[in-house]
């Protein structure tokens, strides 16, 4: 197999491949690829984005609110 720049590995007594080592700053195109498959931990920004309401919702649950201020 030939060497690629910035991608190393490693082999245990028997031969076997046990380790693969990419360097991110090398190929930086391989990210989004590793995101799609949940191979990278998610930041707390993507995790609080998910769990997140729509503008929709957060437009409605205001209404909400302001007509109960309103109404008292």
């Amino acid at each position: 197999m030939a060497a690629i720049a910035g991608i190393t590995t490693k082999k245990n007594t028997k031969g076997q491949l046990t380790h693969i080592t990419i360097d991110v700053k090398k190929h930086a195109s391989i990210i989004p690829m590793f995101n799609e498959m949940g191979l990278l931990p998610k930041t707390q920004f993507q995790i609080e984005r998910e769990e997140g309401i729509t503008l929709e919702q957060f437009r409605k649950n205001m209404h909400k609110r302001i007509d109960t201020l309103w109404s008292k």
